[in-house]
């Protein structure tokens, strides 16, 4: 509907929700969950029999409306396209043979991470200390946040002036170390709010392999991304790729089933170099008191200024997709799209949003995929994957296969 058309009163009741919802949202009061349930869920059946839903795909400041289809008593329709955009779960599929379906659910406790942390703290701790030390490059005891310049900003900066390459340390010989770091074990590179050690896991196949970095979960609510890691470390490793791996850099939120850290922090706005503020403390997106002021932010950072990965794919829920891109970048997310079977779609515009920019890099500041990109070649590329709210163990494997497939191809 034309934005100057005068709606009914019942579709003008929709549209003040809907508008409601997007500034709640946008103001960090509700997550993107409760946002999109409660815009999805909105509905309204006409004398006709028709009912009429938000058209999320069109959607700007104000709602635009299309007749649901599928509900619909008639079939009519009032626009040219009448299906509603509604992002589909990724389908659980039945493995061939006896044993049951086997799938991660964000929703479900998963008692083998605890134990897994338990058996890594206390049988790989020597192992741990010793790349801690080894990627520090240094014996010192000192806290991690006080070699990454955090510079000063004012409380109600709505933006870091410092730039990305102040957090990047400058020990002499940093970028050499590389060649020092341990293969196939589990190696501390910092410690989250509550003391949980934060680790990663290289692995090797061929020479001069593609430098490549997957984070298995930074929000501690969605977490099945932890199963591809999982897959990663032990799967067979063709052509060139010099694999690193982090389970999980929000251990701590993963416990509590939180978004935030254990500060209440949201660690995927908390990175440096286009960090804003955004919220306050005990919203769902609070960005923190700074930039990198978190310790698993400052960690990765680190992680980060070491590897310099050439690619980087951070796993998220719900949403179902991988966002386009365009040229070298774009052949990558298609090409992974494919493989996995997650369609390629721009984030879902709920909240009012209609510029020409991605809406993760356009709306919200400090996320980790654009932090990446503020040390990565012009042919690097850092993705953020969206599944569903579960995860088959069929997918898990699709997953990690096409994460040594396109890094072997594109890299």
């Amino acid at each position: 509907m034309p934005s100057s058309s005068p709606l009914p009163p019942e579709l003008e009741r929709l549209n003040q929700i809907y508008v409601e919802t997007c500034e709640a949202f946008n103001k960090g009061e509700v997550s993107a969950e409760i946002a999109r349930s409660t815009i999805l869920g909105l509905s309204f059946t006409d004398d006709s029999g028709r009912i009429w839903v938000i058209d999320t795909k069109r959607s700007g400041k104000r709602a635009t409306f299309t007749v649901d289809t599928e509900k619909s008593s008639n079939g009519e329709s009032i626009i040219s396209d009448p299906q509603p955009h509604i992002t589909q779960p990724i389908p659980v599929v039945t493995a061939q043979n006896d044993v049951a379906e086997d799938f991660v659910s964000r929703r479900n406790f998963i008692n083998e991470l605890s134990i897994k942390s338990v058996v890594i703290g206390v049988l790989g701790a020597g192992v741990l200390y010793e790349g801690f030390r080894q990627l520090r490059g240094s014996d010192s005891s000192s806290d991690i946040k006080s070699e990454i310049k955090s510079g000063e900003s004012s409380s109600n900066a709505t933006e870091s002036e410092v730039p990305a390459s102040e957090y990047i340390p400058e020990e002499p010989g940093w970028s050499t170390k590389v060649t020092e770091i341990a293969l196939n074990a589990d190696i501390e590179f910092g410690r989250s709010v509550d003391n949980v050690p934060l680790t990663f896991y290289r692995r090797q196949s061929g020479v001069n392999g593609a430098r490549v970095l997957v984070i298995g979960c930074i929000h501690g609510d969605e977490f099945v991304g932890n199963r591809v890691v999982d897959i990663l470390r032990d799967m067979p490793l063709d052509g060139d790729i010099d694999l690193w791996t982090v389970r999980t850099m929000n251990p701590d939120g993963q416990q509590l089933r939180t978004r935030q850290n254990a500060n209440g922090v949201d660690l995927n706005r908390n990175f440096p170099g286009n960090w804003q503020k955004i919220g306050e403390p005990g919203s769902w997106q609070y960005s923190g008191a700074d930039s990198a002021s978190e310790p698993e932010v400052q960690s990765l950072v680190r992680l980060g200024a070491l590897v310099r990965p050439q690619f980087v794919i951070w796993y998220h829920q719900d949403y179902f997709r991988i966002g386009p891109g365009v040229g070298h970048d774009g052949n990558v997310r298609t090409k992974y799209a494919s493989l996995v079977g997650l369609p390629l779609e721009e984030l879902d515009c709920l909240c009012g949003y209609t510029g020409d920019k991605p809406l993760l890099e356009a709306v919200f500041g400090g996320t980790g995929t654009n932090w990446a990109k503020s040390f990565q070649e012009p042919t690097g590329v850092s993705m953020t994957v969206e599944f569903g709210p579960t995860l088959s163990e069929e997918d898990a494997q699709r997953n990690a296969k096409a994460v040594v497939s396109v890094a072997t191809e594109f890299f």
